[in-house]
C-alpha cells in the first residue's frame, strides 16, 4: 500500500487528502499551529474513510514540532480519540511508552530516523529488537542511502521479525527500496500527496505508475479492489499528463527561442496515429498541450 504524506499546515490540506484518491494517509501534524478542533475533526473524518496514520514529528528528527514532549503527548493523545489506524513517534522518545499505554485500537509505529547514513546491519536490527521490546505494532527504519548497498541492508530488515516492518532509504539512492519495501512484505511505503516531506519521497502518482506498470493491480478480486485499481491508475495517469504538459510547456520555450510555430501537422499526425485506439483521447491532449505551448513564457 502506498501510503500519500501530507504536512499539515492548515485545515484544508487534510480536505485536500480526505479528497484524494489515496487509500492511506500520514498526516504529519507537526507544522501545524492553529486551533486543533477543525483538524481533529477532519482526522476523524478521514480514519473513517482510509488508512490514516497520525505522525507529529519532532525537530530531532526531522519534524517541526517546536514544543515540549508533554504538550507532543497531548496531541497525540487528543489525535488518538479520532481513532486513526496508527500513530508514529520516534523510538529515542520519552512519550513512546506512554502513547503505547494509551493507544486503544490504535496501532503504534516505532520509528527511527538517520538523515546522515546508514549504519550496520546489527545496529539496524538492534533498533528494530528495541522497537519492539517497547511494545512497536509496526517498526519503521528510515536512514539515509550513501551507496546501492544500503538499500539492501535496509530491506533485510522487512519480514525478517515477528511484527512488521517498514523500512527503506531516504535520498535520491534510496528510491529503489521505497518501491521494493511494500513487494517484499512492508505494509506501506511512502510517498507525496503533494510536496516531499523528506529526502527523495517521489510523489503519489508517481509511484502508483510505478505500481501500475509492475501489475500490482492485475489480481482484482472484488468490487472493492478493482475500485481501488481504478484509483490507483487514475492517479498514475494524472500524473503522467502533468508531465507532459511539464514537457510540452518546455517545448514551447524551446520553439519560441528559436522563432518555430508552435503548431506541426507533421508531428501532430504522427503522435495520433501512433495513439491508436486512443486517438480521441490523444486528440484533446495534444490540444491541451498546444494550448500550454501557447502561453509558455
Amino acid at each position: 500500500m502506498v501510503c500519500a504524506s501530507v504536512l499539515v499546515e492548515k485545515a484544508k490540506d487534510l480536505e485536500k487528502a480526505l479528497s484524494s484518491s489515496a487509500r492511506c494517509i500520514e498526516a504529519r501534524l507537526d507544522p501545524y499551529r492553529g486551533d486543533l478542533a477543525p483538524v481533529l475533526a477532519l482526522l476523524e473524518q478521514l480514519a473513517s474513510r482510509k488508512t490514516t496514520i497520525v505522525t507529529i514529528r519532532s525537530a530531532s528528527e526531522g519534524g517541526y514540532f517546536r514544543g515540549d514532549e508533554e504538550e507532543r503527548l497531548d496531541l497525540y493523545l487528543r489525535a488518538l480519540k479520532g481513532r486513526p489506524h496508527y500513530v508514529d513517534v520516534e523510538l529515542s522518545s520519552p512519550i513512546a511508552g506512554e502513547l503505547i499505554k494509551a493507544k486503544g485500537p490504535t496501532k503504534v509505529i516505532l520509528s527511527k530516523h538517520d538523515f546522515t547514513q546508514t549504519p550496520g546491519r546489527e545496529t539496524l536490527e538492534s533498533w528494530v529488537r528495541e522497537a519492539i521490546a517497547l511494545g512497536a505494532d509496526v517498526v519503521k527504519i528510515a536512514t539515509m542511502a550513501r551507496s546501492w548497498d544500503d538499500n539492501f541492508k535496509l530491506l533485510s530488515l522487512v519480514g525478517k521479525f515477528e511484527r512488521p516492518v517498514v523500512a527503506f532509504a531516504m535520498g535520491p539512492m534510496g528510491l529503489i527500496s521505497r518501491v521494493f519495501a511494500p513487494l517484499m512484505g512492508a505494509p506501506f511505503t511512502y510517498a507525496a500527496l503533494e510536496q516531499p516531506v523528506a529526502p527523495g519521497q517521489m510523489g503519489y502518482g508517481a509511484m502508483e505508475a510505478i505500481y501500475s506498470s509492475l501489475g500490482v493491480y492485475g489480481d482484482l478480486r472484488s468490487l472493492a479492489d478493482m475500485r481501488d485499481a481504478l484509483d490507483a491508475v487514475d492517479a498514475a495517469l494524472m500524473h503522467l499528463l502533468k508531465m507532459r504538459l511539464e514537457v510540452c510547456r518546455e517545448i514551447g520555450r524551446a520553439k519560441k527561442a528559436l522563432g518555430l510555430s508552435v503548431y506541426d501537422d507533421a508531428r501532430e499526425t504522427e503522435v495520433l496515429k501512433r495513439a491508436g485506439d486512443f486517438k480521441q483521447l490523444f486528440d484533446l491532449i495534444v490540444q491541451m498541450c498546444k494550448a500550454v505551448q501557447l502561453v509558455a513564457p
